[in-house]
C-alpha cells in the first residue's frame, strides 16, 4: 500500500465514521502507517494517520502483543531516533509523530496494564534519549504542518510519569531531563511548548513528587540565571527566556488548580530574583 492507496483508504475510514471495511487488513493498514508516520503531507499525517492510530489503539483494534509491536518500532531508529539531530528537515515529523503513538499506547497501559515495568524502563529511556538529542524545534512550518516535536514528546512524558510501575528513580531522571530541555539555548521556545511540558511535572507533582527537589532545581537555575545577567551572548539570553517562559507556565498552572504552595512560592522567588535587574531600571 502506497502513501496514495493509504490517504485513500483512510479517508474512507474515517467519513465512514472509522468504521473500518472488513476487506481492509489492519496488519497491512499499520505497517503503511508506521511507514508513512513522518509524511509531509499534513492532511495524511496528522488528520489521517495519527487520527486513526487513535481510533484504532483507544478501540482495542490491537491485541496487546500488537501493541508491543507498534511501541517498538516507534521506538526504532527509523522512527523516534530517525535522522536524530538534523535540524530544518522534514525527518522531524517522523519522531515527532512516533512519540504521539507512544503516548497513545502509555494512556491504554494505564486502563490495561499490559506493560511490564521493564518496558517502562525502556520506554523511558527511550524517550529522554530523544528528549536530549531532539534539536529541531520548529512548531508549525509553513505547507507542511505540524511539526511540534518538544510538545509531542511533552505529551508522552505527560502519560509515562503516570504509570504506576514508573520507578522513583525513572520519575527523577524524566524531571531533570525536562528542566534541562526547557533551558535549551539554540533557538527560543514559540509554540507553547512551555505549557506543554509543564503538564509532566505537575502530573508528579500530584503523585507525590518531592516537592524539595523541585524547589532545589528551580533555586539552582535561579542562582546560575542571576549571576549570570549581564553576559552578552546570545545563548544565554535565549536559555533565560526559555527557563522563564517554563516558570511562568508552570506557576500558572499550579495556582490555577491551587496546588503545591511550596513550589508556587519557590517559582515566584525565583522569578523576582532573576528579573531584579529589571525593577531597578
Amino acid at each position: 500500500m502506497n502513501a496514495t492507496e493509504l490517504k485513500e483508504t483512510l479517508m474512507t475510514y474515517k467519513n465512514n465514521n472509522f468504521q473500518m471495511d472488513e476487506s481492509i487488513s489492519i496488519s497491512e493498514l499499520t505497517t503503511a502507517m508506521l511507514r508513512e508516520i513522518g509524511n509531509v503531507d499534513p492532511e495524511l499525517r496528522d488528520e489521517l494517520i495519527y487520527s486513526s492510530f487513535s481510533q484504532l489503539i483507544l478501540e482495542d483494534s490491537y491485541s496487546d502483543g500488537e501493541l508491543k509491536r507498534i511501541l517498538t518500532t516507534c521506538m526504532d531508529t527509523d522512527h523516534l531516533f530517525y535522522k536524530i539531530g538534523e535540524i530544518g528537515k522534514d525527518s522531524v515529523f517522523t519522531r515527532s509523530f512516533s512519540s504521539l503513538i507512544i503516548a497513545m499506547i502509555l494512556l491504554v497501559n494505564l486502563q490495561k496494564n499490559f506493560l511490564a515495568s521493564n518496558d517502562i524502563e525502556q520506554i523511558s529511556v527511550s524517550l529522554l534519549k530523544y528528549l536530549d538529542q531532539e534539536q529541531d524545534i520548529r512548531g508549525l512550518v509553513h505547507a507542511k504542518g505540524w511539526a511540534h516535536s518538544i510538545a509531542h514528546v511533552a505529551d508522552a512524558l505527560d502519560e509515562l510519569v503516570k504509570q504506576p510501575n514508573l520507578s522513583i528513580e525513572n520519575a527523577e531522571n524524566v524531571f531533570t531531563a525536562i528542566f534541562n530541555k526547557m533551558a535549551f539555548n539554540k533557538d527560543y521556545f514559540h509554540y507553547e511548548e512551555d505549557e506543554r511540558m509543564a503538564n509532566p511535572v505537575i502530573a508528579m507533582l500530584q503523585r507525590g513528587f518531592s516537592e524539595s527537589m523541585v524547589c532545589e532545581k528551580i533555586a539552582e537555575l535561579a542562582n546560575e540565571l542571576k549571576q549570570n545577567f549581564s553576559t552578552g551572548d546570545q545563548a544565554y539570553f535565549v536559555y533565560r527566556a526559555n527557563i522563564k517562559q517554563f516558570l511562568r507556565s508552570l506557576y500558572f498552572h499550579l495556582e490555577t488548580i491551587e496546588k503545591n504552595v511550596e513550589v508556587r512560592n519557590s517559582i515566584k522567588q525565583a522569578l523576582e530574583g532573576i528579573n531584579q535587574p529589571y525593577y531597578q531600571m
